[in-house]
């Protein structure tokens, strides 16, 4: 009796609503014949899931004080209703619905995120609302295809901020089991299945700075003042050397580099593209199987075969390392400055570093809320436990499956390969190519190394299914360690001392034979992207191990190797066109900003992501329109702490080094084609000084 009256006070109310709108211009006059809002509101109410959930919970048996206090609030929300309350209508509008478009792909409902937080206090000056994201398991519909035997319907929810995830919980499995014939036993802690829990959940309610998030904004305004007041003393001819390495005139890009730059900027173009598409299957989507379909076709190959782009940055790292190694051990008789080597590499990389972690881990996670807000950025959470390990270079091993920017494995493979280099460098320059035949062997044994342990441990090197970045034994095993990982930087290695000992000569190729080098370097480059498509096509059996192991360990060898074969033939004006377009003079100041493009991209792309408050639609141009967003937010953020962070400390660990030392000659060498150098007044002229800017 008391249901009916409310439903019968909640019609009333919500047709005087409906007829103030209209008298107000918005739905205009209401044609002959139409339905009445009050049929309206019939239909609205025996639809409304969450109208029908809370009629559910006033039934409930409440057993505690929080559990009264919580039904009262829910009671008051409905007599709200009846009271003609906006706010209340609000909270109720809030609720998603069942997804429409099932069959097509689309699982998700997220109701209404901003309406239900912003409802102004539908019970009381100081009742406040909770939003929840529902999961609701189903077996498979149409799922065969995409291999999984569930069908996952996730819907959101607003319910008063005083009522628990497990209360929500108890009454939707409640409402779904009278709805299934069932018989539910209401107020019982053990009905249903975990449907949603507290970390699903949301309130209008920002926590408070933290000493660490003050810090952060510390960090920032200093930076800010820094820079400014060292950009006008600069222009005022008033600054000293040291202050001017702040100075925005000093910092801009002004020096042209050679082919790499464009591989460089295409392979960060690649990276941000491919990990936006993979945001973008991670997202709600309202045609998840056309997911399905995408993911067999050809195009897709570029994306789901996009790891294999790091290898190249691994090989020009260790092909600008080795040139400019021996060009310093040439003029110095051999010597080689090992402890200024590895200062060099920290003072480069950290700072950027160090700041994203900080402001990854204080103020990132408060810069957006959303029903996604909390799923796609709890990886800031890891980083209170993580974050020395990123700054020590040591989380491949050391956090496996939980690093604090997840995306930094990189730059510990990078590091620890370069504390490394000092033994093959010496070996290079003492021994030559016997040193090169050790180096061989040594790549041959870690194909090897990696090859066992894809088949002792039966790894799935591709799954048709995706692995979309998820911790799983094959990144942890084959991914992101240093020893699977090699092979590239040392091909690298090898490759630069070839282009070191020929010097300023230019090898001069028949035109059959440049023409059969090409033919193997884009078939080797469309093997290693393409080997898997068979594995895509619906029916397909999963790759075997054996079959894995090969098209990993050959890839890593192939992918490098054929890029050595591209770089020497830009050198050696074999490819004149490919030579211009990679040497172009926009890819100069892109390739300044790929290091801080690599670091800052996937903060960037996980917020638009996560900030999404309805389903996204997928499709390719989608995708590109996604990227471009993207890209520019990354550019123009990468651009500050390019000229406000990297290229600051540069200049001043440059003016540091020399107070100490006299200056030297140019690093740059009159005997090879390829500048792997800085300009004199960005490092010191004794260092190993530009190849860690091909760090992506």
């Amino acid at each position: 009796m008391a249901s009916t009256q409310l439903r019968s006070s909640v019609s009333s109310m919500l047709g005087q609503w409906l007829l103030l709108a209209a008298l107000g211009g918005i739905c205009g006059l209401c044609p002959v014949g139409a339905y009445s809002s009050g049929q309206l509101l019939d239909w609205m109410q025996q639809s409304n899931f969450g109208y029908q959930v809370l009629h559910q919970a006033i039934v409930e048996n409440q057993t505690s004080a929080s559990e009264v206090a919580c039904l009262a609030e829910v009671r008051l929300l409905l007599l709200a209703a009846e009271a003609k309350a906006l706010p209340a209508l609000r909270v109720l509008d809030a609720w998603g619905k069942f997804p429409h478009g099932l069959l097509y792909g689309h699982f998700t409902d997220m109701g209404n995120y901003e309406s239900c937080l912003n409802s102004g206090g539908p019970i009381g000056s100081r009742s406040t609302t909770k939003y929840c994201l529902t999961s609701i398991q189903f077996e498979s519909l149409l799922l065969e295809s995409m291999g999984s035997n569930a069908l996952t319907l996730r819907i959101g929810t607003c319910i008063p901020s005083a009522c628990s995830a497990a209360q929500l919980n108890r009454w939707i499995n409640d409402y779904l089991q009278k709805m299934f014939g069932q018989d539910p036993d209401p107020g019982s802690p053990d009905t249903g299945v975990t449907l949603v829990q507290e970390n699903n959940c949301a309130v209008d309610q920002r926590e408070r700075m933290t000493g660490l998030d003050w810090f952060a904004v510390a960090v920032l305004v200093v930076l800010a003042i820094l820079v400014f007041l060292a950009t006008l003393l600069d222009r005022a001819k008033a600054s000293n050397k040291l202050l001017s390495s702040f100075s925005l005139r000093q910092n801009l890009p002004q020096h042209v580099m050679p082919c790499l730059n464009g591989i460089r900027c295409l392979t960060i173009i690649w990276i941000i593209f491919g990990h936006g598409y993979m945001f973008l299957l991670l997202a709600p989507s309202v045609n998840a199987y056309e997911i399905i379909a995408w993911a067999q076709t050809p195009f897709s190959m570029v994306l789901q075969s996009g790891t294999i782009s790091v290898d190249t940055f691994f090989l020009l790292s260790g092909l600008l390392l080795v040139m400019s190694a021996l060009r310093e051990m040439e003029r110095n008789s051999g010597r080689l400055h090992v402890p200024l080597m590895y200062l060099h590499r920290v003072v480069r990389l950290t700072p950027v570093l160090a700041l994203a972690v900080l402001i990854f881990m204080t103020l990132f996670p408060r810069l957006d809320s959303g029903p996604l807000w909390q799923q796609f950025t709890a990886s800031s959470q890891l980083c209170s436990d993580t974050w020395w390990a990123t700054l020590l270079y040591v989380q491949n091993y050391a956090a496996p499956g939980r690093m604090c920017l997840g995306h930094s494995w990189y730059l510990a493979v990078d590091m620890q390969l370069y504390i490394l280099s000092p033994l093959l460098l010496i070996a290079l320059y003492k021994w030559g190519r016997k040193a090169a035949g050790a180096i061989i062997l040594l790549i041959l044994l870690l194909f090897a190394c990696v090859f066992s342990i894809i088949m002792l441990n039966q790894l799935q090197v591709f799954s048709r299914n995706g692995n979309l970045g998820e911790d799983s034994p094959q990144m942890r095993l084959i991914y992101y360690t240093t020893h699977a990982r090699a092979m590239p930087w040392l091909i690298g290695l090898l490759f630069g001392y070839y282009l070191h000992s020929e010097g300023s000569r230019r090898r001069r190729l028949s035109k059959w034979l440049a023409l059969v080098l090409w033919i193997v370097a884009l078939s080797l480059f469309a093997t290693v992207i393409f080997a898997v498509y068979p594995y895509t096509q619906s029916g397909a059996k999963g790759i075997s191990p054996l079959a894995g192991a090969f098209f990993l360990c050959c890839g890593r060898i192939a992918w490098p190797l054929s890029l050595c074969w591209l770089i020497w033939a830009c050198q050696n004006g074999l490819a004149p066109v490919v030579n211009s377009l990679l040497s172009w003079s926009l890819w100069q100041p892109l390739s300044r900003l790929s290091y801080c493009l690599y670091i800052w991209h996937l903060m960037v792309e996980t917020a638009n992501v996560a900030r999404s408050k309805s389903s996204l639609h997928f499709s390719n141009y989608d995708a590109i329109l996604r990227f471009w967003s993207d890209f520019g937010i990354t550019l123009c953020v990468s651009t500050l702490m390019y000229l406000f962070v990297e290229a600051p400390v540069a200049r001043l660990e440059a003016q540091l080094l020399r107070l100490r030392r006299s200056p030297r000659h140019a690093t740059r060498s009159p005997t090879t084609g390829v500048d792997a150098s800085p300009s004199p007044d960005t490092a010191p002229a004794t260092s190993i000084s530009r190849q860690n800017l091909v760090v992506p």
